[in-house]
């Protein structure tokens, strides 16, 4: 009786370690996450210190274009040495914008503010192929050069294909008179990533966040954060739109530093032309 009672205590356990080693090794083969859907809530970076921008690619291995990468965004626009005017002006028939107005969320992500479109209706035309607008990232002092000057702030204004690929607008932002147009998310900002998304109650207006002179810079580069993915099209406009001190002074109080530093040419063209 006691020999029968043992020999079933054995065989239970002998069950369960066999479904415990099961239970791990599927545990073990669960799949990897792409590195395109890594955020800053998977992977802790920065813009200063043991974590920033020199060591990103040590971050984390899905950061390795940050380091290696050959076509790495933000560059300085020389503007003698943009590429030869016929290229340009075909690329400028390629392209076109379909600008309108769109409700916005804003959140503070860590990193920078976002805002995101709660629309897919605005879009950006290169080559037949439309790239809808996702939404806008604001960095502080500027990402971009001209002619190695920093501006006050810039905007990235994202884009998306069916087919996943991204083409980024970049506004100058300097100081000047009150963006009226951007003047409800800038009450909005949160001050810190704890805060909710909030959604904007009047629509942002594309077409009057833009400049008047729509004078591009184009080339093909990265998003100029982890994982740094390239094959970027990026359309830079030179003329800034402005921001009056109060609303710059108020982002850089969250964000005082959210700049890439300036990456290698690395022989690429830019090509500048008129966005329609």
């Amino acid at each position: 009786m006691r020999k029968s009672y043992i020999y079933a205590l054995l065989s239970i356990a002998a069950v369960i370690g066999v479904i415990g080693y099961f239970a791990i090794d599927t545990t073990e083969q669960a799949p990897v996450e792409n590195e395109q859907q890594l955020t800053a809530a998977d992977v802790y970076w920065s813009y200063t210190g043991e974590t920033g921008p020199e060591q990103w690619m040590n971050v984390d291995s899905n950061y390795e274009a940050c380091g290696r990468g050959e076509l790495q965004s933000p560059i300085n626009i020389e503007l003698k040495e943009t590429a030869n005017q016929q290229e340009a002006m075909k690329l400028a028939e390629q392209i076109s914008l379909n600008y309108d107005q769109a409700i916005f969320t804003v959140e503070n992500i860590g990193h920078t503010i976002e805002a995101n479109s709660t629309t897919l209706e605005n879009s950006l035309l290169i080559n037949d192929k439309e790239y809808k607008l996702t939404g806008i990232h604001f960095h502080s002092p500027s990402e971009h050069q001209l002619n190695g000057q920093y501006f006050d702030m810039e905007a990235h204004l994202y884009h998306r294909s069916e087919e996943g690929e991204m083409a980024i607008i970049g506004l100058f932002i300097e100081s000047g008179e009150e963006n009226l147009v951007l003047a409800e998310m800038w009450d909005e900002i949160p001050a810190n990533g704890e805060e909710a998304a909030k959604v904007l109650k009047n629509p942002v207006d594309l077409q009057l966040l833009l400049p008047e002179q729509k004078s591009v810079y184009q080339y093909m580069g990265s998003i100029t954060a982890p994982p740094c993915t390239e094959g970027v099209n990026w359309f830079i406009l030179e003329q800034p739109i402005e921001m009056s001190d109060d609303q710059i002074n108020r982002f850089s109080s969250i964000f005082l530093q959210n700049n890439r530093p300036i990456q290698e040419l690395n022989g690429r063209d830019v090509y500048k032309f008129n966005l329609n």
